[in-house]
C-alpha cells in the first residue's frame, strides 16, 4: 500500500523565485527574445501518457544571430539543472531556420514543443538559446514555463 501511495503522490520540485540563472546564461547579454505559449501549461491525457502542449518562438530584433546552442533546464533541488542541449540540426527542423540562422525581426516557432510523461506532475522548465552576432558577440535568450498537475480531460 505504501508503494501505491508513493507512486501516486504529487511530486513537488519547487518554484523558482530568486535563484540565479545558470552561469552560462547569466554571463551573456539577452538579445534573443523567447516566447512560450502558454506560460502555464495544463496536461492532457492521450492513451497512457500525459502531454503538456505548448509552442516556443524565438526572435532577434537587432541583427541576425547564429544559434550555437539551445535546450532546456528543469528546476529542482533549488536550482536550474540542464535537462538537455539539443543537436543544432534539430533547430532547423523544429523552428524552420536555415543553418541555425535567425534573420533580423523574423519569428521562428516550434509549434509542437510538447513534454510528455507516463506520470502527471507539475514543474518548471526554462528554454534557452545561445547565439553569436555578426560582430562576434555571444548572446542569449530564455524564458521559464510552468507545467501543472491539472488534467484538462479527466
Amino acid at each position: 500500500m505504501l508503494c501505491t501511495l508513493l507512486n501516486n503522490a504529487q511530486q513537488d520540485y519547487g518554484t523558482p523565485t530568486t535563484e540565479p540563472l545558470p552561469k552560462k546564461l547569466s554571463e551573456l547579454r539577452v538579445a534573443i527574445e523567447v516566447h512560450n505559449f502558454p506560460l502555464h501549461i495544463d496536461a492532457v491525457k492521450i492513451s497512457d501518457r500525459y502531454y503538456w502542449k505548448h509552442t516556443t518562438s524565438i526572435l532577434c530584433r537587432e541583427s541576425e544571430i547564429t544559434i550555437i546552442e539551445y535546450g532546456a533546464y528543469l528546476f529542482y533541488n533549488g536550482k536550474w539543472n540542464l535537462r538537455k542541449s539539443y543537436p543544432l540540426k534539430e533547430l532547423n527542423k523544429n523552428f524552420g531556420t536555415k543553418k541555425q540562422q535567425l534573420l533580423q525581426a523574423q519569428p521562428y516557432t516550434w509549434i509542437n514543443n510538447w513534454r510528455s510523461d507516463s506520470k502527471l506532475y507539475a514543474g518548471w522548465a526554462m528554454w534557452y538559446f545561445i547565439g553569436v552576432t555578426p560582430a562576434g558577440e555571444k548572446v542569449c535568450g530564455y524564458q521559464k514555463i510552468e507545467t501543472t498537475n491539472t488534467l484538462l480531460n479527466p
